[in-house]
């Protein structure tokens, strides 16, 4: 009787440690679901911020387009004025001369 209350009670801790075992795999485990829950939660907030960028990257990039447009229109213009600008000076130069009786400059 003895013999078979010892076996018994030696079955119950082997039986105690295997769910103390199992118990702690599940709080194991549990942590792992949060962290990985976590982790889901941050990466769908990260993909919603890539979106976010990728919609400013867009813009940005079609306002800079048009600023480069802008200053090529700009930079013809000055071209444009410059050229003008040298030839009104030249034009005034040989008038200016020819009014002296002096030789135009070229």
């Amino acid at each position: 009787m003895k013999r078979l209350l010892a076996r018994a009670e030696q079955q119950i801790r082997k039986q105690q440690e295997k769910v103390g075992n199992q118990k702690q795999q599940i709080r194991e485990i549990q942590a792992q679901a949060r962290q990985e829950a976590n982790l889901a939660a941050e990466c769908e907030e990260l993909k919603a911020e890539v979106l976010e960028l990728k919609g400013e990257i867009r813009e940005l990039t079609r306002a800079n387009r048009e600023q480069i447009t802008k200053n090529e229109a700009l930079q013809a213009e000055i071209m444009r004025l410059k050229l003008g600008t040298k030839a009104q000076k030249s034009n005034g130069m040989r008038i200016g001369a020819n009014l002296r009786g002096l030789p135009a400059i070229s």
